[in-house]
Formats: structure tokens, sequence, C-alpha cells
């Protein structure tokens, strides 16, 4: 009788409150030394981020004695020249040696970890020195990763963490490294991991590459889990989204912030919460971590020795656009549209990565505005199919769509009428007026060719010549031939909006 009223009172006590933090980066682009926070209103800017700074930063916080569960979204790769160094048969291997050294527990695949190829990939996350988890990205129709998802004793906490890429992938990664995936409905594939491990766990990590949108998109979805820790739209939250239960987190990029998610778990939900996005300000960094130091310099020192020469001097500024008319991108089509001779070249705004101040250009540079492995091709349309890439992008302006294509040999008028429609005021090409019947030739990059012609032109394109030429090498040489740079807007995309006028 005293045994079933024990049973009993247990039944009817409650339980016990643990707490937990999830520490979180998303997006860190390669960047393993510090960079000017552009965003500040003085001069010279301070600088944050860079591996150093985020190790220190991680280090404080483990100090606390707290449980600690340390998190990446994705998309470590693509954003400076470590990137591209080979270390034991890996592309980027040094990168993941420092994520090795600070101590991640799990990261999910981004988009970027593709842009050196599947093998690759799979290089990358056999040297990583923690689990590498995806739950709905299929090679071949086996899951890319043995791991879909891994449970944490964090504490006394059990938390499952699950990896979902996002569904539109292929919108994202050139075709040319997407040979036998395919990527599950993150919903789906969520789901019918949560409810496997729901019985095992106390708490429920979605570690998600695929942006905030459609993270929240997510959370409507689905039920049984706690938290999403996402990435890919480079998103800065200073406080969780609330979305149908659900905390939403994301830390910027590039290693400028940390995320630190305190959790109180109580009877198998989040009890309470509380959240800190913590910038990475060099200046704050006392005692680092020799070791990682010592790794930085040693890659610096590799970098500098291999893409510090100057390579000519930028007179002036260079500022991207997503959605307008850019120098840089004025700049960068003229030298593919020269340099192959074609009548016009077009290149994706979003396929340049960087701004730059005036003063020495070096190979450092170009390689950093241009970090993909992007080589151009050579085409042919009708002038009735060039009238439609010019509608196509005209509307893509209009819906404020980012990477918009940056044109050469190629001019253009549109008007946005007050109805919110758009309508062609004149088209030419190399100043004359376009001819519907006419063929000309083209140049662009393959990424845009082999499988997203439809998406930036409008029409597929049926055959392309292969150059041989990579857009950082050809913009390279360039600069050496004509070192003093310069380039301007100059009307290439005239855009009267309608709706603006009285």
């Amino acid at each position: 009788m005293k045994r079933l009223c024990l049973i009993l009172l247990c039944c009817f006590l409650p339980s016990f409150a643990q707490q937990l933090a999830i520490l979180h980066t998303n997006d860190t682009h390669a960047q393993f030394e510090p960079a000017p926070a552009t965003w500040v209103q003085k001069n010279p800017k301070p600088l944050i981020g860079g591996m150093t700074a985020l190790e220190y930063f991680i280090s404080k916080e483990r100090e606390k004695q707290q449980p600690i569960l340390l998190l990446d979204a994705g998309d470590i790769m693509t954003g400076t020249p470590i990137a591209k160094i080979v270390r034991d048969g890996v592309t980027g291997g040094g990168y993941m040696d420092m994520l090795n050294m600070i101590g991640y527990d799990a990261m999910t695949i981004g988009n970027h970890e593709f842009d050196e190829g599947q093998e690759n990939l799979l290089r990358l996350a056999a040297a990583a020195q923690f689990d590498v988890l995806s739950a709905n990205l299929y090679q071949n129709d086996r899951l890319i990763t043995q791991k879909p998802y891994a449970i944490y004793t964090v504490g006394g906490v059990k938390v499952g963490v699950i990896g979902l890429i996002l569904s539109r992938l292929f919108d994202d990664v050139a075709k040319k490294n997407l040979d036998g995936i395919r990527v599950q409905d993150p919903a789906a594939a969520a789901q019918t991991f949560i409810n496997e491990i729901d019985p095992q766990t106390d708490l429920i990590v979605l570690l998600t590459h695929q942006g905030v949108e459609e993270d929240l998109a997510l959370a409507d979805r689905i039920r049984g889990a706690d938290v999403i820790v996402g990435g890919h739209s480079h998103s800065r939250l200073q406080e969780p989204i609330r979305r149908n239960g659900l905390l939403v987190v994301q830390a910027d990029s590039k290693t400028r912030y940390l995320g630190r998610l305190e959790l109180t778990v109580q009877a198998d939900t989040v009890a309470d919460y509380r959240y800190q996005l913590i910038p990475t300000w060099v200046d704050s960094v006392r005692n680092p971590n020799p070791r990682m130091q010592e790794l930085v310099r040693q890659y610096k020192e590799r970098i500098d020795e291999e893409y510090g020469k100057p390579l000519g001097k930028l007179k002036v500024d260079w500022r991207r656009s997503n959605q307008q008319e850019s120098n840089i991108g004025n700049y960068l089509t003229d030298v593919v549209r020269s340099s192959v001779g074609v009548d016009f070249a077009v290149l994706n705004s979003g396929g340049i990565r960087k701004d730059l101040n005036k003063g020495v250009l070096r190979k450092l540079d170009i390689v950093e505005i241009l970090p993909f492995s992007n080589y151009i091709v050579k085409f042919t349309c009708s002038g009735a199919e060039l009238r439609t890439m010019v509608e196509s992008n005209a509307r893509a302006t209009l819906r404020q769509e980012p990477g918009i294509l940056q044109v050469s040999g190629l001019s253009y008028a549109f008007r946005i009428t007050k109805g919110g429609t758009v309508e062609i005021e004149w088209i030419k090409v190399n100043g004359r007026a376009l001819d519907d019947h006419k063929t000309y030739t083209g140049a662009t990059v393959d990424f845009i060719i082999y499988g997203q012609a439809e998406k930036y032109f409008g029409f597929p394109v049926q055959t392309g010549e292969a150059t041989g030429f990579l857009l950082a090498d050809l913009v390279m040489d360039y600069v050496q031939k004509h070192p003093s740079v310069r380039s301007k807007i100059n009307g290439r995309i005239r855009c009267t909006d309608l709706r603006k006028k009285k």
C-alpha cells in the first residue's frame, strides 16, 4: 500500500526545471579574419568577427559553467580564400580545422557547401569532428549524411537536433554540382524525425538552412518541436520570433555575432527563455587562444603571399546593388563582354559578394568579390528572346527580387505603371534599337546557363559554348592589363515609377 502511494505521489509532483544554453552561428562563409563593421557611423570602422574573436566569446560563455550546446546552421564555405585552399585533400579543410578547434557539437549543410562539388562536401563532413546533420538531403536516394539527427545530453536535458536544408536548393546552387541530389520537403522530413525522437527527448531543435520566412512557414506546419536555429537569410534577429509555440533564432553572418538562447526546460517543454545576440568585437578580446591565433596567422600569411599582390588601382568606390544598376556590375559585365567578344554580357547581382573602397586593387579583393567557381559561357538568342530577358529583369526590379541581372552592351528603359505593371519603353544593343528578328551573341556564367536560365532570362538556353575562363581569373587578367580602374552608373537600366508621381 505504501509503494502504491509513493508511485501516485511521484506522478503528481511537478517535474524538475533544468537550464541550458544553445550557442549558435550561421553563414560564417569562411570569415576567419576580422572585418570592419561597415554599419558603424565612425571612422576608422571597428573590427568585428574572425575565428579568434568567435572562439574567445564562445570560451567566455563556457566559463560560466552552464550546460551548452554549440550549433552552426550552415554555409561555412565561400567568402574568403581559405575556402579555396586544399588541406589534406579537402578544399576548405583549414577552415574546418578552426571549427573543430572551437568544438562545435553539430552543424547542418548549407547551399554553399556544394560550391566545390559533392565529393568535397563529403570530405568536409568527414573532416568535421562534430556531427553534420541533414534529414531531407538525398544523394541517389540515400541521405547524404549518415545522421539526420543526433540526441545530446546537455546537463540533464535530452536535446534532439534535426538538420534541414532549403527546398529551393536548385535555385541557389549550380546545376553541375547537384547531379543525383534530391531535397525532401523540410516539413515532412522534420515531422517524421520529430515523431521518432520525441519519446527520447526533452527538447527538439530544428537546425535549418532555409531563411527566416521559410522557418516561420515551417513552424506553422509541424508539431512537437521547440526551437528553430536557422541560417541562409543572414538575418540579425535581436530577439527570437515566437511562432506556433516555437522559438525561431538566427545570428546574422560572417562570425559577426554569436547567438545565445538560454532555456528553462520543464515537463518536456520550454518553460522560460532569455536571448542575447553577442557581437564579436575584436577590441573586447582579452587573452585569446594562442592555438587559434597561430592557425589564423598561418593561413593569413599564406593568403597574403598568394593573393596580396596589387593588380591595379581602383579610382572610385565599388558598390553593389541587387535591384538596380551598379558601378561594379557595369565594370564586371564590361570585362566579360570585351574579353570574349559578344554583343552583350549579363551577370546575376547575387554573384557579386563584396563592396570595395577605392585604393589598391589586389587579387584577394577580386577573389572575395567573385568567390564562386563560375565559368563564362557564350550563347546566342533572338532579339525576341532578348526582349523577354529585359522584361523578366524589369519585373524582378518591380518585385524587388534580389539578384537582378547586371548588363553590358544592353540598355533599356521601362516604367512601372500606377497599377503596378511593367511597360518597356525602349531596348538597345550597343546603342542600336533591338531587332526582334536578329540573332545576338551573349555571355554569362555557367550557374545561369545550366539550370537557372528560365529564372533569370525567362526562356531556356538550348546550347552554350564553354569558354574555359573562370570569371574571377578573367577579371584579374583584365585589371593587370588595364590597372587604372574606373566605373560608373551610366543609365543602362532606367526605371520610371509612376506610382511615386502625383
